[in-house]
């Protein structure tokens, strides 16, 4: 590897599986410190001892919580100059069919999740010569599909949260975010295992197959070095050409 995050210290959510496990596994192998945070405490901490990393078992809801193991994480690692924000949940339904408790959980976790975060970073991100966040959104964000009105509005606010994060936190912080077509993780099992549901999502894109988490892991690294310095307030899809933007 280039050691693209050579000296720079990065916290990143949902880091136990799927997207935030090999975005952590990528940022390690370019020489980041990280701190890895996931509500599946047993399963963030194999991650971090695979990685030589700190581990914590949190929920990004409860902010409380959160901001103690945030302080914790920056003393530990001499401060933060990076956050990737990956932790995300999912639930399919028809408007007539979702319920208000799966809306405010998405939300909750989705979009305040984040909030969450990058307040109780900022006093560390602030002190960082030039710090970086990335928001894991989804092309759902982007445009509209059916049974995802809850998802899609959650991700959407990050989106648009992510940009005004950049208007006020630049020029020392920049922020984006990622908006990732279907991925093969446990989240999209129930597409992915079904060969046919897996034919035509891959045949709705211009690259022909599903996402791998380590295409989203290459975007964030991008986003969190100095390969993107000029650049902030903006959404990458990395979706194969699904959203065609």
């Amino acid at each position: 590897m280039s050691d693209k995050l050579a000296g720079r210290t990065i916290l990143i959510t949902g880091a136990a599986s799927g997207m935030g496990r090999d975005i952590a596994r990528l940022f390690a192998s370019e020489g980041a410190a990280l701190a890895l945070l996931d509500r599946n405490e047993a399963g963030v901490r194999a991650v971090a001892g695979d990685l030589g990393a700190a581990g914590y078992g949190c929920d990004v809801t409860d902010r409380t919580a959160l901001g103690e193991i945030v302080t914790a994480a920056a003393e530990t690692l001499g401060g933060l100059d990076g956050v990737v924000n990956a932790a995300g949940i999912l639930d399919i339904a028809p408007f007539a069919d979702l319920t208000a408790e799966s809306w405010d959980r998405m939300l909750s976790v989705n979009t305040t999740g984040p909030f969450n975060v990058v307040k109780a970073a900022l006093p560390f991100l602030s002190a960082a010569e030039a710090a970086t966040i990335v928001n894991i959104a989804s092309v759902s964000a982007l445009m509209p599909m059916a049974g995802t009105t809850g998802y899609s509005a959650s991700k959407a606010a990050l989106t648009m949260f992510t940009k005004c994060l950049a208007f006020d936190l630049g020029p020392k912080i920049r922020a984006n975010s990622i908006c990732p077509g279907v991925i093969r993780t446990e989240m999209t099992r129930y597409l992915w295992e079904n060969a046919e549901h897996t034919a035509r999502a891959a045949e709705r894109v211009a690259l022909k197959r599903l996402g791998e988490t380590e295409d989203v892991a290459r975007a964030a690294l991008f986003l969190s070095c100095a390969d993107s310095a000029f650049t902030t307030g903006t959404e990458i899809p990395v979706d194969g050409g699904f959203s065609w933007r």
